[in-house]
This record gives C-alpha cells, structure tokens and sequence, in this order.
C-alpha cells in the first residue's frame, strides 16, 4: 500500500482582542443618596394693602416695581375736610379754655366772698338771705366750671381723634418690600380696606417643598440643603417642617430660607436630599449597564485569563439589579464578584465568549 502523506491542518488566525476600558467592582455596605424634591418660591410676606378710611384718593406715591422701606409713606387720601376740622375745633378749644379760666378766677371771688359773708352772719350784720344767695352763686360757678372743663376734655378728645384720622389717611410701608401691583389711581373714592397696593417683601425669599413624611422625619429646623432656582445653586435654611399633609400629593411641606432677595416669586425651586443609607453593592458607571430580562440589568466582565494571556481575555455576563442610580453611576448587586474587571463603556460592540483586553 502506499503511505499517505499527512499535512496538519493549520491553525485558525487568532482573534485580535478588542481594546475595552474597565473598572475594578469594589464593594460598598452603604451609601450616600441624593434625592431632588420640587417646589416653589414665595415670598416671605404678601400683603394688599387699603385704607382704614374711605375718601378721595389724593396721591400714589409709587409706582409697579418700586422698592419701599417700612414706614414709607406710599398713597393719600385727600385730607382738606379733616384739615379744615382740626382748624375749626382748635379755636373752639381756645375758646373752651378762655371760659374755663374767666370762670375759675369767678368762682375764686365767689368762694372768697362766701367766706366773708359767713363771718359776717357770725356777727349779725347780714341776714341769713344774703348768706345763702352768695352760697348759691359759688354752686353755680362751680357747676359751670365742670362743665366747661368738659368741654375742654371733649374738644381734646375729637383732636386726638381728628389726629388719629389724618394719620390714617396716609398709607404707608408695613416692611421693607417691593411694589408688585398697583391697583388704583388718584382721584378714585375708595372704601375702607379696599386694596390699593400690593407688596412683596423685599427680604429673603422662601422656598416650599412637597416631601414625604418618611424623608421629612430625618429633618430639622437649621439645617442647610442646596436648592436650586434657574441656573443657581442656593444654600436653603430649613425654617419650619409643616405636618399637615397635602391632600393631592400626600406629601408634608418644607420651607427653607434662601439667601437672595431678587428670586422670582413663583419660580420653580429644586431641592437636594443627601441621605446616608445601607446597601450592599458596586458602584459602576451607568454606561456599564445592559438591559436583561425580567426587569434586570446584565454587566460584561473580563474572565480569568486562559493558557495563553497574550491571547487576551474572554467577556463574560452577570446579571444585577439596579439598587439606586443617580445619573452617571449606578449602585448594583447580584452575581457580580468583588475585584472582577467590568467593561465600562462600550457595551454594544460586545458579546459573551468575545476576546478583549484592558485597555486602561
């Protein structure tokens, strides 16, 4: 027979190994999440404000946008007619005062007078009449004095009220604020109480936040949380934890101070909740992570290497779950190893069984 020359058959090329940036799983029992709450900013005070008075609106002092400082005189009533009344019963006061001394210097004479004609009708010289018509006239001044004392009084009293009334017929700033609406014009008749201005405290804004119950329990009045309105990141001040639930959200309301005055009212705020809680795990970056079935999530890790390194190493699959993510990382825990190499990015251009190497 004739000998057969066997060839051996030649190796398949080997695979050039894909270049793969990974990370290292190392374990954590706990951590630190952060939770955003929405809310919105008010402002510390909100107040409409009228006279106590009815009258002709003489003057608005400012206008929309206008910042106030308390005590600020903001609007007047036209107040001629109570002018012209505090003029009118100051001469009557005079007058009342002018009565009241002409009638004490005549009640002074009377009484002196009385005195004398007592010691006289001691002596004899005048009759009992002449006695008692003088006793009589010194009652009578007496009786005309305290009553033109209570005119006095009186007259005194409408002027402390007439003062009163002026007084109320200027509106002015009950705090620092700013001039948010103007709702009249002069020359309108306004009611008492009826608004003509609406301020905003010019002071440092608030901000409300729905929370829930179970978060607002692990909080305290002072304590400090960044809010962010807009663009700006804000320290808030924790001012009052209010228990009543909301009905719809059934949440409790936060209410933190803010720094800035010039927030928008009506703005919505964000605000961040950092919590320290236990949870086993790895912190990996959320790139890492590929959808798997039943509501898990797969990460690709590099095996052990084989009889040839230099071959590079093959990708392998563990399923985790998903314990909390907070955007560009991921806490999961699952099949995954402490110290095992997962491919952090990338995932999609590779497969279970593919040859890759670390490319960090």
């Amino acid at each position: 027979g004739l000998a057969l020359a066997v060839t051996p058959r030649p190796r398949p090329p080997v695979a050039r190994a894909l270049p793969v940036a990974v990370v290292t799983a190392q374990p954590v029992s706990q951590y630190v999440a952060s939770r955003d709450y929405t809310g919105e900013v008010v402002a510390g005070r909100s107040s409409s404000l009228g006279f106590e008075l009815g009258g002709s609106l003489a003057q608005v002092l400012v206008e929309e946008g206008d910042r106030v400082v308390a005590g600020q005189p903001l609007a007047r009533l036209d107040s001629r007619r109570l002018r012209a009344q505090r003029q009118q019963l100051l001469a009557q006061q005079r007058v009342a005062r002018a009565a009241v001394a002409e009638v004490r210097q005549q009640l002074t004479l009377a009484e002196l007078q009385r005195e004398r004609r007592r010691r006289l009708h001691a002596q004899g010289a005048i009759s009992r009449e002449d006695l008692d018509q003088q006793i009589y006239g010194a009652g009578a001044l007496a009786s005309r004095l305290a009553q033109a004392d209570g005119q006095v009084d009186d007259l005194s009293a409408r002027l402390r009220q007439n003062d009163v009334d002026l007084g109320r017929s200027v509106l002015v700033a009950p705090f620092a604020a700013t001039v948010s609406r103007r709702q009249l014009d002069e020359g309108v008749v306004v009611s008492g109480g009826q608004a003509v201005l609406t301020l905003v405290e010019a002071a440092p804004r608030e901000v409300r936040v729905g929370v829930p119950p179970s978060v607002v329990a692990g909080l305290s009045p002072g304590e400090r949380h960044p809010v962010t309105v807009g663009d700006r990141q804000l320290p808030g001040t924790i001012s009052a934890l209010l228990p009543e639930l909301d009905a719809a959200s059934r949440t409790a309301t936060v209410v933190l101070r803010l720094p800035a005055a010039d927030l928008p009212v009506g703005a919505t705020a964000r605000l961040s909740l950092r919590r320290r809680e236990r949870g086993e795990g790895f912190w990996l970056p959320t790139d890492a992570l590929v959808a798997a079935e039943r509501g898990l999530w797969s990460v690709y890790v590099l095996a052990p290497p084989g009889a040839t390194p230099e071959q590079g190493r093959q990708v392998a699959r563990r399923l985790v779950e998903l314990v909390h993510s907070e955007g560009d990382r991921s806490l999961v825990r699952g099949t995954l190893r402490p110290g095992e190499q997962v491919i952090a990015a990338g995932t999609h251009r590779v497969v279970p069984g593919q040859w890759v190497k670390a490319a960090n």
